[in-house]
């Protein structure tokens, strides 16, 4: 078999990191596109590294792009200026992207750009899939700008998938690793009502997911990145406690959680979305970890 080579941008964060270290155990040859060189080297000691696509050689071929570059939404409290950097991270990276290749003349076979169940926007108690109706958010907003730019990559040939991803779950990293040192102070609780929707992945399946979308020639489109049993806020911080064996006492009203992170709060905290992955499994797709107690367990106790 012979490897391919994948460009990733954003190779620095949760998932890139993760998947770089994955893919360079398959064999496939990784280039990482990063502002800052000395910091993704120590990241990824073994990868080759670039900081503008200026410095890709003009006869290297980039089979697949992995697109994950973006200013995170946790970056601070929410105000216009980092609403527009959230944007303008996500739209010109990928607008840099479409542009060189266009002048090139040679696309990538697929190219895998991020997005997130915030797509949708606040979600009620039904099930949603890659069909649903969106509700206007700032969250739909940015994940449906991020989406179009990438789907500029259809007119070169290239095949595109926008993978709308949840909550993801990994050792000492992501979502976690902002929670637990609340819960072990046996600080943790749910957030508001506990009713809002939690739609969750772990590290290890949306790994395997991005290397499925890469391999399934006949996936296109927006893919549900999440766990096909999502479940409550309330419920997941339940279900921490007892893998923490931490008892749970504390719980944030709404209004102090607007108060402190304001609409931060309103867009990803207080609101979810019931969100199924129908397009990964109707695919073929099969997650290793399904349901929130296993996958805790095997992130925080192996």
């Amino acid at each position: 078999m012979t490897y391919k080579t994948i460009l990733v941008t954003g190779a620095t964060g949760f998932i890139g990191r993760n998947f770089c270290t994955a893919a360079k155990k398959k064999g496939y040859d990784i280039i990482a596109l990063s502002r800052n060189k000395s910091y993704a080297k120590y990241q990824l000691p073994d990868t080759t590294i670039i900081t503008s696509l200026d410095e890709l050689p003009s006869k290297t071929i980039i089979n697949y792009v992995l697109n994950l570059a973006g200013e995170p939404l946790v970056a601070g409290r929410w105000n216009e200026k980092l609403k527009s950097s959230f944007i303008d991270s996500r739209l010109g990276v990928t607008n840099d992207l479409f542009k060189h290749f266009t002048i090139r003349g040679i696309h990538p076979e697929v190219v895998i750009s991020g997005s997130a169940v915030g797509y949708y926007g606040a979600g009620d108690d039904n099930f949603i899939d890659e069909a649903s109706e969106p509700k206007n958010s700032f969250s739909q907003h940015l994940c449906a700008l991020w989406e179009k730019s990438a789907s500029n990559f259809q007119s070169l040939g290239s095949r595109v998938c926008y993978l709308r991803t949840g909550i993801v779950l990994g050792e000492g990293e992501g979502a976690l690793k902002r929670m637990i040192p609340a819960f072990k102070m046996g600080l943790g609780g749910k957030l508001g009502s506990g009713k809002q929707w939690f739609p969750w992945i772990h590290i290890e399946d949306q790994i395997n997911l991005i290397f499925h979308c890469f391999e399934k020639t006949d996936l296109s489109g927006a893919v549900n990145a999440c766990s096909p049993n999502p479940i409550t806020n309330s419920d997941f911080t339940y279900t921490l406690g007892r893998v923490l064996s931490r008892p749970i006492f504390f719980n944030m009203p709404s209004a102090i959680a607007i108060l402190v992170f304001g609409e931060m709060a309103s867009e990803l905290l207080l609101t979810g979305q019931r969100a199924i992955p129908k397009k990964a499994i109707d695919s073929g797709f099969r997650f290793n970890h399904e349901h929130i107690q296993e996958a805790l367990e095997h992130i925080l106790t192996n």
